[in-house]
This record gives structure tokens, sequence and C-alpha cells, in this order.
């Protein structure tokens, strides 16, 4: 082991705890009306720590995450960790199928679904026997009551915030497992390590330039490789976190006008519809920083 005087394994945790020490009173994450400080932020993630670490989970088990681009879906990337869990991050577009193969595959233990796609769950609760327990977020859909357990907030107030938290094993201990679509054959899923998520957040950082004063807009879905690592990458530097539960260009538009956005992801199918849209003929989005991969871009990118 490396002497620990000037050593120290590399864990996207990290960036939460001294981005709490830095700007404790600074926006870390804003969704509609809800808005948390980087020290409420902090204490939201330890407070789901508890409740997962209550529910009996330890370091190496996994817990399932089926949530759009809201508050705990960003939660889910730093509580699971805290306890050294893993986070599967659920495409919620994937097929009911889909969904009950990750769940087993995986062998999360809790899932936390948003009520939306409860009817999704429903269809398969007499396939997925290794989940113990269920949490819904109720965000523009009720708790559904045929399945079982807390709704969110409640999960995370049965729980005190844990303060200390949970050395990995070694920078190259799992921390996320992401899963392929299964386009050509059953979802596939591939493993990220602490070292990997660390060091491709700071590279993000410095290609897209981003630092305290940066306001990040979540167009890209934080399930497809956990949002391309911007979920630690804007907290790395004590930015602001802009959630937004569904696309659509006008919001877009709005939001980056109120919230005063910086920097967003965008796939090229996003950056076609923006620019496609009525609401491009009187918004300027030429002073922000957009990344796009995944396909040819468009030769309209904004």
């Amino acid at each position: 082991m490396p002497n620990e005087v000037f050593y120290q394994e590399l864990n996207p945790l990290s960036f939460l705890k001294r981005s709490v020490l830095v700007y404790p009173k600074k926006i870390a994450v804003t969704y509609g009306d809800v808005c948390y400080t980087y020290r409420e932020f902090h204490d939201r993630v330890r407070r789901l720590a508890g409740a997962l670490e209550n529910q009996g989970l330890q370091a190496g088990d996994r817990v399932a995450f089926m949530l759009p681009n809201i508050p705990p879906m960003l939660e889910g990337h730093y509580g699971p960790l805290w306890i050294g869990a893993i986070l599967v991050a659920i495409n919620v577009r994937l097929s009911s199928r889909e969904i009950a193969y990750i769940l087993n595959h995986s062998k999360a233990k809790i899932l936390i679904l948003d009520a939306e796609f409860a009817p999704k769950i429903r269809e398969i609760l007499d396939e997925i026997p290794g989940i113990s327990a269920f949490v819904q977020v109720e965000d523009t859909v009720k708790k559904a009551d045929y399945i079982p357990g807390l709704d969110y907030e409640s999960f995370l107030s049965s729980s005190g915030p844990i303060n200390s938290h949970v050395n990995l094993k070694s920078e190259i201990s799992t921390i996320s497992i992401n899963y392929t679509s299964g386009t050509t054959g059953l979802p596939k899923g591939v493993k990220y390590h602490a070292r990997g998520a660390y060091l491709n957040a700071l590279g993000e950082v410095i290609e897209t330039g981003m630092n305290s004063k940066s306001t990040y807009l979540w167009t890209l879905p934080m399930f497809h490789c956990n949002g391309w690592c911007f979920t630690w990458a804007v907290t790395a530097v004590g930015g602001t976190h802009v959630c937004l539960r569904q696309f659509r260009s006008g919001e877009v538009f709005r939001l980056v006008s109120d919230k005063c956005v910086t920097h967003m992801c965008c796939a090229p199918t996003v950056l076609t519809a923006l620019y496609s849209s009525k609401e491009a003929q009187t918004h300027d989005l030429s002073g922000l920083t957009i990344v796009t991969a995944g396909a040819p871009p468009s030769p309209h990118v904004i």
C-alpha cells in the first residue's frame, strides 16, 4: 500500500465532500420550486445512505434507480457510494422485460423508482424476487398502492444522516453498473470503477471549462452512462445542477434564460429538436458550452 502521506485513492464521493466544505450555502441543485444548497444536498445524500443501510444494504450490494432527471436521481450517484454500494441506473424507456432482466442480472436488492413507472414494475413483480424493498418517488404522479414500500421522502426521513462513509476496497472497486438497451440481444452491463469515474469527471471539467460559477442543465439522461459522468463533474467544481424531468425545447430555452445556464450535453437528435423549434427564432444559445456525442453531429449544431 502506498504511503498515505502522499497517496490518496480516487473516489468521486470526495467531490461532494469538498464542495460542501467550500460552498456550503451555494445552490447545488434546482428543480422547479425545489432548491438545495450544497449543505442540504450533502445532508440528503447521507440520509439516503442511512436509509439504505437500515434496509440491510452493505458494501458491494446493488441498488437500482429508475428515475428521470430529478434530484433523487442525482442523489443516487452519491448515497449508495457513501456506504460502498453500487448504483444501477436503469433506462426508464426500456420494456418491463428488459427491466426485469437488468434487476435480476445485476442482483439489485432495492429499487427506487418514479411513481410514473409503477405500471411497468407491476407487470414484473413476480419476476424480480431479489428486490427486497421498493421506494417510490412522488413527483408528477402519486405513489402506487399496489407496490409495497415507502415514498422517497419518507424513506429519507426514516434515517438520520450518516457522518462517516465506507472506504472502498480500492479505487478500482465498482461504483456503478450501466446497461445497454439490448438492441442486439439482452442488455449488457458495463462497470464503472471509482478511479475511472473520478478521472473522467475531471477531464470533462477541463475540456468544457467548468468552474464554481457554472450552471449545468440536465438535458442528457442521468441513467445514460451516469450522465456522461457530469453527475460528478458539476459537483467537483461546486457548480449548480438544473434538473429537467423531460426534454421539451421550450422548457430548455426558458431554463437557459432563467437559470443563466452555461453548460449542457445533448445528443444530436436533441440539438436538432432545439434548432428546429419555434423558440430558436427568438432565443440565443451562442454563449452556451454544449457537448454532443453518440452519432455524427448535425451540420447545424448550435
